[in-house]
């Protein structure tokens, strides 16, 4: 969870033994270069108040990050891990990156899929 000013403020359990120690940091100084990535969507989802999801690549990881506003511009954070890039050899990149992009783009289609579910709508009446 964070606060207003972006500092961690609660972690949950799953994840207390990454982000415990840094409540009370402010996230972007926890995780440098992140904050041109990230903090576009935080402040969506507080100034609309609805709730954001997004996939974003960040330090060798790609995630599904979704963004939840709570009370006192709180935001509630939901990361999943998707893909790791592995640098280890060129081999290794080579088919990490194949199957980062195939996540990416799997993920892409689930998103358009939902941007179209919020966008039809049923309209009542008969057909001729």
């Amino acid at each position: 969870m964070l606060d207003e000013g972006d500092r961690i403020v609660e972690v949950g359990p799953g994840a207390l033994g990454q982000f415990g120690p840094q409540v009370g940091s402010v996230v972007w100084d926890c995780y440098p270069g992140s904050k041109p990535l990230f903090k576009p969507y935080y402040d969506s989802a507080r100034r609309t108040g609805d709730e954001i999801e997004f996939v974003q690549f960040y330090d060798g990881h790609v995630a599904r990050v979704r963004a939840v506003p709570r009370e006192n511009r709180h935001l509630e954070l939901y990361w999943e891990h998707l893909a790791h890039l592995d640098t280890l050899t060129i081999g290794s990149f080579v088919d990490s990156l194949e199957q980062s992009l195939e996540v990416l783009e799997g993920a892409s289609t689930e998103n358009d899929r939902s941007e179209l579910r919020k966008a039809l709508r049923v309209i009542e009446g008969g057909s001729a």
